[in-house]
This record gives structure tokens, C-alpha cells and sequence, in this order.
């Protein structure tokens, strides 16, 4: 999972997304594509390395069941939650903490939980004693970062049980025939991003667009999330420390296609009841940002994270909910989230971009004559 769509805060701000459930953060280096893991990054510009290996539970270990002044759940029906974007569910110190996470997700199934693992051979061992066919609101995705990564994981996910599955091919080490998945039917989505945080592996863009094709092939949804610190197209390299970059220079590439969002069955927490559409949270977006993401249309949408400071909130066509810029903190804190978007339905940095020979650097957007060059 790239960081930047988890959520996950510039070097300097807390760790806290509201976007992800981490009931436990810090983790152990598992693989290749753990050597720059933004965690540590992250931890490290915070002053607090060591959490990095101190396996513990959160704050937020019960924040699904979390509840507003109301009595209402303060994560609405229909959302999604990235769980342990800091740290991997399946890690083995954490298996005392497993039976209480599946609880928690079993007490709301009207929100959907992404679960995310490099360690798949973990999988079968983990799953709570009613999984059965796998949970309605569980989708269970493998990291894969490069060829061998995917030969090791996917036959394990393959035999695994699960109402939904998906690929994360982040960070993408070296190009990777997935075609096996592919063909197994199984995949709904696959997510790729290049290597930041330190990390200067080259994301080569004949590697994304082959993998774009065969996704679109077998008509996987395919989201290319960032095309990392290094990214090279046609004998060019671009680079760039910013994530923000490196996810507008991955949307730049035109290379993301959805075929249909995955159908989730949720029901309510309160009698059991399968929830309609008009019972789920209605996605609204920041029109001057969401719109050149490469995840809009599987979004679940502006939650009010105080990170943008020009909002202007839009429904998915880009039409202006109530007409006029609004203040998305104002909205959810003067009334229930779910409410205020049902009764809606009712009625980087500043620096230049230099440019030496092919060669680019990069630290903000908009560069609008780079991307003149970009765009080639």
C-alpha cells in the first residue's frame, strides 16, 4: 500500500489516518520490500525510531466501535478502513491481539476492512473459526513487490478462502508477470507503487503499462498509485522525495482504469438487516485535489482530515455540493456524517522544478512545462 493513499502524514506531523485502523503499530523487516518501509521513515522524522520494532497495541484499537455524542459510530456505513498500514496483521507478535480484531470487524459489517500482509504463508492460520467462505465485508490483498514475492504469496492466497481479493504490487522492485492471478479470477483490484522513503529503486513506466494491459485484459480494476522517488519513461528519469509528486506523476500516466467498483453485501450493526445504497455513506471530494487521484473512483471519499486548506466539496461528476465552498470540518463536526451527506443526495512544497540534460528534480506541483515534457 503506497502511503500516500493510506493516508500517512509528511515527515514531522503524527501518524494518525483517519482513513486506516492501526489497532497495532511497529513491525519486523520481512522481505525486500521492506528495506525503505515508510513506518520506519516516518518514525524515524519523528524523533521516535525505536517504535518502529516495538510491536504494541494503539489507542485506536477500538476505533470501528467508537461512538459520537449521539451514540452513533463515528466511522459511517459504507467506509473503508485500511487496517495496519503501520505495522501487518498477520505479523506473529500480534496473534494474541487477532481474536479481538476479528470481533471488531464481525460487530460492523455494514464498514469495509482492507487487510493488507506480506506474510500470506500466515494467512490460513489467522483467519477467525467462522470465516468460512470468507467474511462479506473483508477483502484480503497480498503485498507483492517483485517477481519472486508474487511466486511465494499468491499460491497461498489463492487457496484461501475470501469474498474479496486484491494485489499490491508496492513497492514495485522489478516488473512482475501476474497473469496467474489474473487468470484465477479471484483479483478485483491491483495497486502498484514505485519506492520512496529513502528508497531509490527505478519504477520503469514499460513495467506499469504491462501490467495495466493485462489487468485491463481480464478486466481487473488497476490503480497506479505512485511511480516512487525514481521514475523512468522513454530514457527519461524523473525524481522526487515529495509522495504528493509521486502520486500526480503516477495519475499523469493515464494508466489507472476501473471496470466497476467491488459489490460488498454490509448490513447493519443494529438488527442485521442487508443496507441499500441509500444507507451508505454518498462519497463527496475536495474538487480542487480528489480530481487528480488516482483512487477517485474507489474512494470512499473527503472525511475532514483538516489536510487541505482550499476545499470545495463535490459529489463524483464534480458537481458542488450545495453550490459554494464549504469548511469540511465544519460540516462533520456540526452534524453526523452519514446525515449530512444523505440529506446532500436528498436535496507538497513550492520549490521550482529544475531540469539537467534528461534528467529532472522535483519537489512541488504544479510544474505545468514539465508535464508538457512528461506527457511524451
Amino acid at each position: 500500500m503506497c502511503a500516500v493513499h493510506a493516508g500517512l502524514p509528511e515527515c514531522g506531523e503524527e501518524m494518525s489516518d483517519p482513513r486506516a485502523w492501526n489497532p497495532w503499530h511497529g513491525c519486523r523487516k520481512y522481505s525486500e520490500g521492506c528495506a525503505n518501509c515508510y513506518m520506519y521513515y516516518l518514525d524515524e522524522a519523528r524523533g521516535v525510531p525505536e517504535k518502529s520494532s516495538e510491536i504494541a497495541k494503539t489507542g485506536d484499537f477500538y476505533k470501528p466501535l467508537m461512538k459520537d455524542g449521539s451514540g452513533r459510530y463515528r466511522v459511517p456505513a459504507g467506509f473503508m478502513l485500511r487496517v495496519n498500514m503501520t505495522s501487518d496483521t498477520f505479523l506473529e507478535e500480534a496473534g494474541e491481539w487477532l481474536g479481538e480484531m476479528w470481533r471488531i470487524i464481525r460487530r460492523r459489517p455494514d464498514v469495509i476492512f482492507y487487510v493488507l500482509t506480506k506474510r500470506a504463508y500466515r494467512i490460513p492460520h489467522c483467519l477467525p473459526e467462522d470465516w468460512g467462505g470468507g467474511y462479506e465485508n473483508v477483502s484480503l490483498n497480498i503485498t507483492c513487490e517483485s517477481q519472486s514475492a508474487f511466486d511465494e504469496r499468491w499460491p497461498v492466497l489463492e487457496k484461501v478462502p475470501a469474498k474479496h481479493k486484491g494485489l499490491s504490487l508496492s513497492p514495485l522492485l522489478t516488473d512482475i508477470d501476474i497473469t496467474p492471478a489474473l487468470e484465477s479470477g479471484q483479483i478485483e483490484l491491483v495497486s502498484l507503487g514505485g519506492e520512496g522513503y529513502g528508497g531509490t529503486t527505478p519504477c520503469r513506466y514499460e513495467w506499469m503499462e504491462k501490467i495495466s494491459r493485462d489487468c485491463g485484459e481480464y478486466g481487473v480494476n488497476f490503480v497506479a498509485e505512485s511511480v516512487g522517488s525514481v521514475f523512468v519513461k522513454n530514457g527519461s528519469v524523473f525524481e522526487s522525495d515529495s509522495p504528493a509528486v509521486q502520486a500526480r506523476w503516477a495519475f499523469n500516466t493515464g494508466l489507472t482504469h476501473i471496470s466497476g467498483k467491488p459489490e460488498y453485501r454490509l448490513y447493519s450493526p443494529y438488527d442485521g438487516h442487508l443496507l441499500g445504497e441509500d444507507e451508505l455513506i454518498a462519497p463527496v471530494f475536495n474538487k480542487n485535489r480528489c480530481f487528480r487521484c488516482s483512487w477517485l473512483h474507489l474512494c470512499s471519499g473527503c472525511i475532514g482530515c483538516g489536510g487541505c486548506k482550499d476545499v470545495a466539496l463535490a459529489d463524483i461528476d464534480g458537481n458542488e455540493v450545495a453550490g459554494r465552498k464549504q469548511s469540511v470540518n465544519r460540516i462533520l463536526r456540526s452534524r453526523n456524517i452519514e446525515d449530512y451527506f444523505r440529506n446532500q443526495r436528498c436535496s507538497g512544497g513550492g520549490s521550482r522544478t529544475s531540469r539537467s540534460g534528461s534528467r529532472y528534480q522535483a519537489s512541488s506541483f504544479p510544474e505545468k512545462r514539465f508535464l508538457a515534457k512528461f506527457a511524451q
